[in-house]
């Protein structure tokens, strides 16, 4: 696991000069266990988690998604439709817990193909890896988990732009 410091240099008549510090973690699978940094992510987070996940196959994630709602946390879930109906499917399970899932993608739209990560309007996960029982099995997989006001507002745009667009599952 690495930890990298990305000085960002904001462009504003009003903070001229004034820098911002970026935290950015890369995980690869090989050095790291990414599932258990997922669901310890999860297990710290306080108020709001928003996913956007092509598919949710893994029940280490159903079940950290429950305790997090127990604790409290609001959670939304964004998913891809055709993924959402096969038979390894969990979102039936997430609903039935009355967390919020909606789907996305159609025969007109294509896949739902993100796989990112909103943690407490704070931190961003994102990158190819898969968040599925399949990734956690032997894949090669990496992931950035990003700490930047500026990232986290913009995958929170398009999460929100995303949750206004589908319907929820019931």
């Amino acid at each position: 696991m690495k930890r990298i410091f990305l000085p960002l240099l904001f462009l504003s008549l009003s903070l001229v000069g004034s820098q911002a510090i970026a935290e950015i973690e890369t995980l690869f699978s090989a050095e790291v266990n990414i599932r258990e940094t997922l669901l310890n992510e999860i297990e710290l987070l306080a108020k709001t988690l928003d996913l956007a996940l092509y598919e949710i196959t893994s029940i280490h994630l159903v079940q950290a998604l429950i305790k997090a709602k127990e604790r409290g946390v609001k959670i939304r879930v964004v998913t891809d439709s055709k993924r959402a109906r096969v038979k390894t499917s969990k979102v039936n399970l997430l609903i039935k817990q009355g967390i919020s899932v909606k789907t996305l993608g159609e025969k007109e739209k294509g896949t739902m193909n993100h796989r990112f990560a909103i943690l407490d309007g704070k931190k961003v996960i994102t990158g190819p890896h898969d968040w599925s029982e399949g990734s956690w099995k032997g894949n090669y997989e990496s992931l950035l988990i990003i700490q930047d006001i500026d990232l986290v507002d913009s995958y929170q745009k398009e999460f929100d732009r995303l949750w206004r667009e589908k319907r929820m599952i019931k």
